[in-house]
């Protein structure tokens, strides 16, 4: 089980301090990773500030405008009684991949106390959608990254929250938590809990017959070559398949 426990040092939510030294601190190396590409100064800050980010997410539970001020973006906000946010920050590669995003999850248990943690995922998640699954409590989250010049990699991540625990690894994409594609794009119909996967003739580059989510795609019908196609994979409780 892939998941995570904050410490016993977590705390209820505060309202963040302009005058807290952590947040000054936090400000300034995150404008000198912005600033920076991968092999500058703000390389060897990346690691540091990120730990140090989550420290203070298990403190305070930020605004889009107190999130700003510390040159985050906060791009996704459930906005119900589980505070689920992603805060994110980034840095230039470098290279052909351009700015990459570095997410920081946090959410609340029962209780109202905070807890945070930042995965091994690079992605700039953009919209979180609830999965209806009795029992549980089941988010979507889709983004998107550069994975090169020619693939734009587009990422639907479920994520499950219990209690003081955030898991992922909940199997809902065959064995997987995720589905991560080169060049389709993915919409979410919340209603009709519905994943709308949007391919192009160029969707396929990176991917090889052995790989399981291009066997995904292939059941899907999502493999012609000549015309961009579209196919559905539909949340029934469990996991997403074919309608």
């Amino acid at each position: 089980m892939l998941g995570l426990l904050a410490g016993a040092s977590i705390g209820f939510a505060q309202q963040a301090s302009t005058t807290d030294s952590s947040a000054a601190e936090l400000k300034k190396n995150i404008a000198i990773i912005k600033r920076e590409d991968k092999n500058g100064e703000g390389s060897g800050l990346i690691e540091g500030t990120t730990k140090k980010l989550v420290t203070y997410l298990k403190r305070y539970d930020l605004s889009a405008a107190e999130a700003q001020t510390l040159g985050l973006h906060l791009s996704v906000d459930s906005k119900d009684a589980n505070g689920f946010k992603v805060y994110t920050f980034v840095y230039d590669s470098g290279n052909s991949r351009g700015a990459i995003s570095i997410p920081v999850m946090q959410w609340k248990n029962q209780a109202g106390k905070l807890f945070a943690f930042a995965p091994a995922i690079q992605s700039s998640f953009f919209k979180v959608r609830r999965l209806n699954s009795p029992g549980r409590t089941l988010y979507l989250l889709l983004g998107t990254e550069k994975g090169s010049a020619g693939c734009t990699r587009n990422q639907a991540q479920v994520v499950q929250l219990k209690g003081d625990y955030l898991l992922l690894d909940t199997p809902a994409f065959g064995k997987r938590a995720s589905l991560d594609l080169c060049n389709v794009w993915m919409e979410f119909d919340a209603r009709q809990q519905k994943l709308i996967l949007e391919a192009s003739p160029f969707s396929f580059d990176s991917d090889g017959p052995e790989d399981e989510q291009y066997q995904l795609l292939k059941r899907l019908g999502l493999l012609n070559p000549t015309a961009p196609k579209t196919g559905v994979l539909r949340f029934n409780g469990q996991r997403f398949v074919k309608p």
